[in-house]
């Protein structure tokens, strides 16, 4: 799934990708990255109606749910 999210953020225009940091865990995939010059954390959790988007914002943390892994890049065109 690393690979998968580096080629999606990488080969769709969303922005500025600046640092693009995907690392895998057993609860999911932490993805870090600097995105129109603002830094940008996201949880990604696999769930049964497919993945739970946590976006991570200072204090603040947002949760969107998407059905599949190519509805990310246009969360990040809406936030970001």
């Amino acid at each position: 799934m690393e690979n998968e999210i580096r080629a999606l953020l990488e080969g769709v225009d969303v922005g500025s990708v600046e640092g693009l940091l995907v690392d895998s865990a057993d609860w999911g995939v932490n993805i870090r990255m600097t995105l129109n010059g603002d830094f940008v954390e996201i949880d990604l959790i696999k769930n049964w109606d497919g993945f739970e988007v946590i976006l991570l914002d200072d204090q603040k943390r947002e949760s969107i749910q998407i059905d599949e892994l190519q509805d990310l890049p246009q969360i990040l065109k809406e936030i970001y």
